[in-house]
């Protein structure tokens, strides 16, 4: 018992110096490997970030403008607290695993190892984080400025100091590419989060209580299904000032596919044993919605949501090629394609990384919502 409480501190000890160190001594190679690839990652990242002297405290040192790297090196300093707490937990619940006679998993544990074993979801999962990752840490990972023109060298072909060549102002098509992830996935996430928490609320209210409000709910969104969804999204932009927020908000509050997704599982579900057991013994409503019709019902939420971000993406992108998305000279992927037109013969790389951009993308967030279909569902195995 002592040996072996030694050497759990001991795995304890090594996890807390270096990530996975711990992982590796016990013989758990492929979870350590894991936690090295990150750290490796967020270490290049680091590197890249003093060499070009964007840490916010650098770039204030060397008189620059620090205010946007500020959010960068918060988040990468972040990122590594999560990654040394994350080793240690993770090594500490893989301890209590082997050392315990019966384990028995949980539904999301179950999920969890279903989704580890799916090549297709894992690609989809890598290219989503690749994305993110780009756009969390652009500042640090783009080579000069987005917006930097060189009207000498404009329309250059890619090559060793421009990698993805330059557009029709002389600016850095990388740059602008990495820089345009963060539109891209920002508008994308931010009006999927409000989808999921507008469509899901109104799905849960009208699925849960029937009724008139749920014929209410049901009405208002044929009538908004009715209507051609980027005509109303053009006629509203029109109307306002397009920008992030604009496009957040409307994209968000009128893509409410989520709403009858969440109303059909809300209706299967409030007619279970568990459910009826609750009303019976006097469980408050607003508990028994958080507590359990929405556990019940979060799968297909999530899988419609990851799905959504990849729409999101294509209607921005669209949105943009024609002129209503966001305002130049700010980098986006739709913009990109919209000014390449005029050169796709003399300047074919204007178009065709910021093409594959967003083709990568959203078939990264169609594959893994796909995956989470499949792994969710515990009929399929």
């Amino acid at each position: 018992m002592i040996k072996n409480n030694n050497a759990l501190l001991r795995d304890y000890l090594l996890s807390l110096l270096v990530p996975g160190l711990g992982h590796i001594v016990r013989g758990w190679w492929r979870k350590g490997l894991v936690f090295w690839v990150f750290l490796a990652i967020q270490g290049g990242v680091l590197y890249a970030a003093v060499l070009r002297g964007r840490l916010a405290w650098l770039a204030c040192s060397a008189s620059k403008r620090p205010s946007e790297y500020w959010f960068s090196t918060i988040l990468l300093f972040l990122f590594f607290l999560i990654l040394w707490l994350w080793a240690f937990f993770d090594i500490r619940q893989l301890a209590r695993v082997s050392n315990a006679e019966t384990f028995v998993q949980g539904y999301w544990q179950i999920v969890a190892r279903r989704f580890s074993k799916d090549a297709k979801g894992l690609v989809g999962l890598a290219i989503i984080l690749a994305v993110c990752f780009v756009a969390l840490f652009a500042p640090f990972l783009a080579r000069g400025n987005s917006l930097s023109m060189d009207l000498v060298n404009f329309l250059n072909p890619p090559s060793l100091e421009h990698p993805l060549g330059l557009d029709n102002f002389g600016r850095d098509v990388m740059d602008r590419i990495i820089f345009g992830s963060r539109v891209a996935l920002g508008i994308g996430a931010g009006a999927t989060l409000l989808n999921m928490v507008f469509g899901g609320f109104l799905g849960l209210i009208g699925g849960y209580f029937r009724g008139v409000s749920d014929a209410l709910i049901m009405r208002v969104l044929e009538v908004v299904n009715s209507i051609p969804f980027l005509v109303l999204v053009l006629l509203i932009v029109s109307l306002w000032e397009a920008g992030v927020v604009t496009l957040i908000i409307v994209l968000g509050i009128f893509g409410l596919q989520p709403a009858r997704i969440i109303r059909s599982e809300v209706l299967s579900v409030r007619e279970k044993d568990y459910i009826l057991a609750a009303r019976a013994v006097g469980v408050p409503t607003v508990r028994i919605i958080v507590r359990h019709v929405l556990p019940n019902a979060i799968a297909s939420l999530l899988v419609v949501t990851t799905m959504m971000v990849g729409v999101n993406i294509i209607i921005v992108a669209g949105l943009s090629f024609l002129g209503f998305g966001v305002r130049p000279p700010m980098a986006s992927w739709g913009a990109m394609l919209q000014q390449a037109q005029e050169f796709m013969r003399t300047a074919w790389w204007m178009a065709v990384y910021p093409g594959l951009c967003i083709l990568f993308t959203v078939f990264g967030f169609n594959i893994l919502g796909d995956s989470l279909r499949d792994v969710l569902d515990p009929r399929l195995k």
